[in-house]
């Protein structure tokens, strides 16, 4: 294998300032400086997740945060990079916090399975968000495409409204868990009720998306009386992949040790549970062989 190129400044790519992925960057580009590592980084504001893995593709943003999916996405050259597979994306460690796929019924729906949602209004989220992805995925299995049902593009808020006052027959919600969509649901105390994946229907999305993680919404986080299981995607951070091994070993070992990663928990509170653990199983794509190593020596993989 190429012994892989030095880098002695580093920029992370993140999104807009105010967004949940820039201060979490902030702390990783504050953990480097002042390391020995010899390597100075800068925090960049880009355009998120998407255009995230064509700058780390690209040696731009040597390191950066993305979705899962879409790693995995842009790494088979799948939508929406159809035609540009992208071969120097590499995790450096994933589980940095989970997006949470969260369907909504009003308490007299006489909606059951994603099945019946064939034919019906649904607030889906924002157009390219990670709730669709989600959706397509649970609808496809259940035999029922995209197409069949009537999505409404909205942000998470507006949907649920839109739901309470009848006019659409479903909302998707979808990011770190307890989110306030739904909380505000709760305190308004509408009866709704959550469209849960049963324990089959979970495990064979698992087995046929490599990037799903599967969650169980515990029955007290919003006072359901049940636990609801449903799937997630992992917010993961990439490097490229022709950095040398040696390199990434170092910052990988660098913002997972005990101290540092207590320092990225703490950045934002999406972050809060990110472990070792999760950091190096929540992956979605492969791991850059000098982050393996990292995970391997802790005995966290095979």
């Amino acid at each position: 294998a190429p012994a892989g190129r030095t880098v002695t400044d580093i920029a992370i790519g993140t999104a807009a300032s105010g967004g949940a992925w820039y201060p979490i960057g902030a702390v990783m580009s504050d953990i480097v400086s002042t390391s020995d590592l010899g390597i100075s980084a800068t925090v960049q504001t880009t355009g998120g997740g998407v255009e995230n893995c064509k700058l780390t593709n690209n040696g731009d943003c040597e390191i950066s945060i993305t979705i899962g999916y879409l790693a995995y996405n842009a790494q088979n050259g799948l939508d929406p990079y159809e035609g540009a597979q992208m071969g120097n994306i590499s995790c450096l460690f994933g589980g940095l916090s989970t997006g949470v796929m969260q369907v909504l019924l009003l308490g007299n729906s006489n909606i059951q399975t994603f099945a019946d949602l064939k034919g019906k209004k649904v607030a889906v989220g924002p157009a390219g968000g990670g709730a669709i992805t989600c959706l397509t995925a649970c609808l496809e299995h259940a035999g029922v495409s995209y197409a069949d049902i009537t999505p409404t593009y909205v942000n998470y808020d507006e949907g649920v409204t839109m739901m309470t006052d009848g006019h659409v027959d479903a909302a998707i919600v979808y990011g770190g868990i307890p989110t306030s969509a739904v909380s505000t649901l709760v305190a308004s105390n509408t009866s709704f009720r959550f469209l849960s994946l049963t324990e089959e229907e979970q495990a064979a999305l698992l087995t046929e998306y490599s990037y799903f993680v599967p969650v169980t919404i515990p029955a007290d986080m919003y006072g359901q009386g049940q636990d609801m299981l449903t799937i997630g995607t992992p917010n993961i951070v990439i490097v490229s992949s022709d950095i040398s091994d040696d390199i990434v070993y170092n910052l990988c070992s660098l913002f997972l040790s005990d101290e540092n990663i207590v320092k990225i928990r703490e950045s934002q509170p999406s972050a809060k549970e990110l472990t070792l653990e999760k950091a190096a199983t929540e992956t979605s794509i492969p791991l850059h062989p000098g982050a393996e190593r990292f995970f391997r020596e802790k005995g966290l993989i095979g």
